[in-house]
């Protein structure tokens, strides 16, 4: 190819690579946002692999991977984004020397490495996966000032044929320009998600159970249930991608509430009085609060979520709607055995009643004029009010309580299957059960610190 020819060849990628920064500008959700950064990065190069690290706590945590041969093998792109390991930033890995040097770093044949090298490839990692990664280019993702934000890895670029090529000058060229112009956006996505967990650690100094960990795990639940009912329920692309954007951060926002709430109440590790559970319900409309005055998309799903994760798929559920029609027949308020005869309440606190009879108080004050109120029920319930609830209740008899020790998993299923169609929206907790092989995995990922 004569010099010409090559010149409008690159100036077109070049052009394709700045549309494709351009079009990822509006996400806002760290990990969607890294799993199109990956799949694009891929795209331009034609790589077979990738993934992705972002920098926490002075290490490199492994965040996502693609991988077009191992998901033929596993048939089950989900489970891909926890194969990998966190990585020291120091020259053991190429991309922790990467990481050192941030500069962008090509290994086209891995194998030829040399042991005297500042730099070696991980092959732990190719023997867990049975996956032979032969070229393989490294790339720091930096802020404008000069901050690293994460790496970039992209495996096996591949020709027209299927065969592993190497990576070109060109593609080094080409793609250092990318991660330039999607460093941009990543450092505003991951500055956002601070300021919220940031924000809810107010809230984890009132209450104990409300920790960073617990927040993240919520954050990953929702959305792996949110996009298994998506797909069962045919929702365009376009719809189910706008949903992704924002609910992994919304759905962390839903006990904010709990930031006005007594801290001798929150950590009572015992049975919450009448008076008591009047004022933990509260949390809920002092939480939608701060979201009332709806100014954004975002600000409209997590009032959603903050009115309506503790409403009941049967009606039953608080704090319910305004209704002219009387209170419920007390004697058809269910006794909840399937949770109170294995001593939890999965309502906050163990034997904590989720709905009080008609001669128990409410909140002294019911705004929007005379009437009732009953809970929401059915799909009266936003969608994401209804995933939400039951994200919820599974990490709470999955975790350690100051009332409780973590339930074993096979007592967590029957419990949350056994309130399908009371509690639970059945398609959710269809959707819930589709995605069990990876809840493991998110509790592992997010423990606790003890």
């Amino acid at each position: 190819m004569i010099l010409s020819e090559l010149a409008t060849v690159e100036n077109d990628r070049s052009k394709q690579v700045s549309c494709i920064a351009a079009s990822l500008n509006h996400l806002i959700d760290v990990d969607l946002l890294l799993g199109k950064i990956l799949s694009k990065a891929r795209q331009v190069v034609r790589a077979e692999a990738g993934t992705v690290y972002l920098v926490t706590n002075g290490k490199l945590k492994f965040q996502t991977s693609q991988n077009d041969y191992l998901e033929r093998l596993i048939h089950d792109s989900d489970d891909l984004p926890f194969i990998g390991s966190n990585l020291e930033i120091d020259s053991s890995t190429l991309a922790g020397y990467v990481a050192q040097s941030k500069a962008i770093l090509t290994v086209n044949n891995t194998e030829n490495i040399d042991f005297d090298a500042p730099f070696q490839h991980l092959i732990a990692i190719d023997a867990s996966t049975n996956y032979i990664c032969k070229a393989i280019m490294s790339i720091p993702l930096v802020t404008h000032n000069g901050i690293l934000l994460g790496i970039l890895q992209l495996i096996n670029p591949m020709d027209g044929d299927g065969q592993v090529v190497d990576f070109t000058d060109q593609d080094v060229s080409i793609l250092e320009f990318f991660s330039q112009s999607v460093s941009v956006a990543l450092e505003r996505a991951i500055t956002l998600k601070e300021s919220i967990i940031n924000s809810l650690k107010l809230v984890e100094l009132h209450d104990q159970t409300e920790t960073t960990a617990h927040v993240e795990r919520i954050s990953l639940l929702t959305t792996a249930i949110y996009k298994n009912w998506a797909q069962k329920n045919n929702l365009p692309e376009q719809e189910k991608d706008r949903v992704l954007n924002l609910l992994p951060l919304a759905s962390m926002l839903h006990d904010v509430g709990k930031a006005w709430i007594p801290t001798h109440i929150l950590n009572k590790p015992g049975r919450l009085n009448q008076q008591e559970r009047v004022v933990m319900e509260d949390h809920v409309p002092l939480g939608a609060k701060l979201y009332v005055d709806v100014r954004t998309p975002m600000d409209q799903l997590v009032y959603d979520i903050i009115c309506d994760h503790h409403e009941r798929w049967d009606g039953l559920g608080y704090p319910g709607i305004k209704t002219q029609v009387s209170h419920q027949n007390p004697a058809q308020v269910p006794e909840l055995k399937n949770y109170q005869s294995h001593g939890l309440n999965p309502f906050l606190k163990p034997g904590l009643n989720q709905n009080p009879g008609p001669t128990e108080p409410r909140r002294a004050e019911e705004p929007g004029g005379p009437g009732e109120r009953r809970g929401k029920k059915g799909e009266e319930i936003s969608i994401y009010g209804r995933i939400l609830a039951v994200a919820d209740v599974y990490d709470a008899l999955s975790s350690r309580k100051s009332y409780k020790e973590p339930f074993d998993e096979s007592l967590v299923i029957q419990i949350m299957t056994q309130e399908s169609g009371r509690h639970f929206d059945p398609s959710v907790i269809e959707s819930f059960l589709a995605v069990r092989p990876i809840l493991a995995k998110i509790r592992e990922r997010h423990a606790e610190v003890e």
